[in-house]
């Protein structure tokens, strides 16, 4: 079987500055199969309306037949620089905005979502594949002289059916990355017609059914394990999977019960006690630098999955948006102090003996010779998040948890990664068998991307010196989508976050040759009416819910054993 190579959030597209004004592409994306999929087809002005957005698949009038599975179609979006309702407010605005270098004036968000299909594997499962969109280049003169701004992306296809574009301007003229002292702006998306009352334009593509193509639904199961943490997917309705599969065979459900299915590979469900059991030889001693998101992340290793692990706790406040209650956590994790802790931690979870603070003797902490109790009320689950196997249930095999709060490239509230990442703080730890580094939000919410720019350079050259010998892991930022901020000082928008973890992804790989750990790809790739469901949350965080957390977890767990076990 062939290999795939698959584009991602940040690769399948072109990345221009501004509108018609090329930037250096190759600095900001790499080239997928896709690269190319839009440079056959000329703009063609005549059919477009100056006065009225369209978003549309290029060449779908050749396409009555369909495409197969793998190719790739381009999508453009076209629309006035004027809209109809606009004032003189964004006309001004270009002056005070600025797009990060490299990235689009305007803000779209644009997905190819599967509106029907005759496969039994897919019907009513609304695959969703986002689509980066970015200004077509050597049209400069002519889309000035029409009044129009165009952008196109590229998508890969796989799974049969009838897709449609579902476009969305959510800011205009770079009000997407306002910085200090800038006014944020609301958030105030517009959708973009799709109708087809335009005869010259289509709006939907054909996928045929190809039952021996690798992604297949029906063969997902002959794919290899997973070993990277970002492998593109789509989510599939858990009713639609092959009945003879077993839950262990994939990973957990959302609370929308889609499950996440990568194309290329797949993904197994792994228990937190086995987890803990291959770790202990494998992995032994993890060091993990990140914000509130990575503690989010840390709560299901320290309690043994037990965390918001029933479907029932999913609409507990605690479960939507923050880590409360405290449990196991010091009080200082909840005022975000830059206090390091190290935890042992077993497969149910972390003995109160076993959390230490004191870390300047720790080739003497002991280690409690007792298993983890298994709590008085246990899940009657058996494939969630706090299952526990057979002969599990009294194993005392741990792996050693070291986590800093930190907060990015930011020197703020006694945080600083200069004076808390050194070769003099981690001596006495036991030695990192693997380094998990998390950052972004709090760079996209206070910080400059100049400053963020340079300060990622002298982190990764810090990390080098630090952990010359072993493995990083960069875990992405977190997917922000369709909301404004909590509170005006915070800049968040969904493509800040983009440009940030773009640029801090592709130095640490390149730099320190880390994997990368991709929260935020999955995210996307959700249903449009999905996506929006976060505005509906009771508090504005940018972090996650917890039954997202415990598959994004899966993912980390699959990517650090399936390689030794």
């Amino acid at each position: 079987m062939s290999a795939l190579v698959l584009g991602s959030l940040y690769t399948a597209s072109k990345q221009l500055t501004g509108v018609g004004q090329p930037s250096a592409r190759h600095a900001v994306v790499a080239d997928t199969p896709c690269t190319n999929a839009c440079t056959s087809y000329d703009a063609d002005l005549s059919t477009l309306n100056s006065t009225k957005p369209v978003a549309y698949i290029v060449g779908s009038k050749n396409m009555e037949n369909s495409i197969e599975p793998g190719q790739c179609v381009c999508v453009r979006v076209a629309f006035p620089s004027l809209l109809p309702d606009a004032t003189n407010a964004n006309i001004t605005s270009r002056a005070i905005y600025k797009p990060v270098d490299g990235w689009p004036l305007d803000s779209l968000m644009v997905d190819l979502v599967m509106e029907e299909s005759s496969d039994e594997f897919y019907q009513n499962a609304r695959v969703t594949v986002s689509v980066s969109m970015w200004p077509i280049q050597d049209y400069s003169s002519k889309m000035e002289d029409s009044g129009l701004r165009i952008y196109e992306g590229t998508a890969q296809l796989f799974d049969p059916g009838i897709y449609k574009v579902d476009a969305r301007i959510e800011y205009r003229d770079a009000q997407w990355n306002a910085e200090l002292g800038q006014l944020t702006m609301p958030y105030e998306e517009l959708i973009i017609d799709t109708t087809d009352d335009n005869i010259d334009l289509r709006n939907k593509v054909r996928v045929r059914r190809n039952t021996h193509h690798p992604t297949y639904l029906a063969k997902h199961q002959r794919l290899p394990l997973c070993t990277s943490g970002d492998a593109s997917g789509r989510w599939i309705p858990r009713q639609n999977l092959p009945q003879h599969w077993t839950e262990q065979q994939y990973g957990f459900p959302a609370e929308d019960t889609r499950v996440w299915l990568p194309y290329n590979c797949r993904l197994r469900r792994i228990s937190h006690a086995e987890f803990a059991y291959h770790m202990s030889m494998a992995h032994p001693s993890v060091h993990w630098y990140g914000d509130s998101n990575s503690r989010c992340s840390l709560r299901p290793f320290i309690m043994g999955g037990q965390w918001c692990h029933e479907p029932s706790t999913h609409s507990r406040l605690d479960c939507l948006c923050n880590d409360a209650p405290r449990d196991l956590f010091p009080d200082d994790w909840y005022q975000n102090m830059p206090v390091p802790h190290l935890y042992r931690v077993h497969g149910l979870g972390v003995n109160s003996s076993e959390v230490y603070t004191d870390l300047r003797k720790i080739s003497s902490l002991p280690t409690d010779p007792q298993p983890v109790a298994l709590p008085v009320i246990w899940s009657s689950n058996n494939s969630g998040p706090a299952y526990v196997p057979p002969g599990f249930e009294s194993c005392t095999d741990y792996f050693d948890l070291y986590y800093l709060f930190t907060r990015g490239t930011l020197d703020m509230y006694g945080s600083y990664w200069r004076r808390d990442i050194t070769a003099e703080r981690i001596r006495e730890l036991p030695q990192a068998s693997v380094v998990i580094f998390q950052m972004i939000t709090w760079d996209v919410a206070f910080g400059s991307f100049a400053h963020f720019r340079r300060e990622v350079h002298e982190l990764v050259q810090r990390l080098a010196k630090v952990y010359p010998d072993t493995e990083i892991i960069y875990r992405s930022g977190p997917y922000w989508c369709c909301r404004g901020a909590d509170d005006a000082e915070r800049k968040y928008s969904r493509m800040r976050f983009l440009a940030f973890d773009a640029y801090a992804r592709r130095i640490f790989q390149q730099r320190l040759r880390a994997r990368v750990w991709d929260v935020s790809g999955p995210m996307a790739q959700k249903a449009p009416e999905e996506k929006r469901r976060a505005d509906n949350m009771p508090c504005r965080s940018a972090h996650s819910r917890a039954e997202q957390i415990h598959i994004d977890n899966q993912i980390l767990m699959n990517m650090l054993l399936n390689n030794v076990v």
